[in-house]
């Protein structure tokens, strides 16, 4: 499902894993997530609600019906219950997998949309990143990511400074500035690799797509 919104420049679109229709013929909206519940203090909750009132404007905007009443459904598997047991999730027809079901209720705020979809365009027509939040660790990897950047671009000058300079020595300075952006972006890497790791930690539950969004 698709909507233009020609004044923002935008086209918001989404397809719901679920409607139900109810006995008064409006909508139940329902989207599933295969991770672990954890309520309100969910860092993704926010992103969770915001996608379920997307999803009931395309509805209503493709006249499909109003959206009354949504919720989030979690699937978490339990097989850490079973890390004494193992053997006890054998069947006959091979590995059988728990889950646990939690619904989660949202409330619909179609009014909320308007603000967003324009906060996101002012965002986007930005000159320059905004301004870093404390605590965030995607704004710390970006830091990260345009130093590197920096220290790239500053080697263009030093390459026009060294103009003047004989060939050989040109091709050392350009050979140690080459070790230290490789050494540079491993250490990025390195860090990005670690920082996901335990963000991972902290959400998945062993389920890919955990993080399905």
């Amino acid at each position: 499902m698709t909507e233009e919104i020609p004044n923002l420049g935008l086209t918001l679109v989404g397809m719901p894993d679920a409607v139900f229709s109810k006995a008064d013929g409006s909508l139940c909206l329902v989207d599933y997530k295969t991770a672990g519940y954890k309520g309100q203090e969910d860092p993704f909750m926010p992103i969770y609600e915001t996608q379920l009132w997307g999803y009931a404007r395309l509805l209503e905007h493709e006249g499909v019906g109003t959206v009354t009443s949504a919720a989030l459904v979690y699937f978490a598997n339990t097989l850490k219950d079973y890390h004494e047991k193992p053997l006890d999730l054998l069947t006959n027809d091979g590995i059988r997998v728990p889950f646990a079901v939690k619904i989660h209720e949202v409330a619909i705020d179609l009014k909320a949309i308007g603000p967003l979809l324009k906060a996101f365009r002012d965002y986007a027509d930005m000159s320059e990143p905004p301004a870093r939040v404390d605590g965030c660790k995607n704004c710390q990897r970006l830091d990260r990511l345009f130093q590197v950047d920096q220290r790239q671009r500053s080697g263009y000058g030093l390459v026009d400074a060294l103009q003047n300079h004989n060939r050989a020595f040109l091709f050392e300075q350009l050979r140690k500035r080459e070790l230290l952006q490789r050494e540079e972006r491993a250490l990025e890497s390195h860090g990005w690799e670690n920082d996901l790791t335990d963000g991972l930690s902290d959400y998945a539950d062993c389920v890919p797509g955990a993080l399905d969004i």
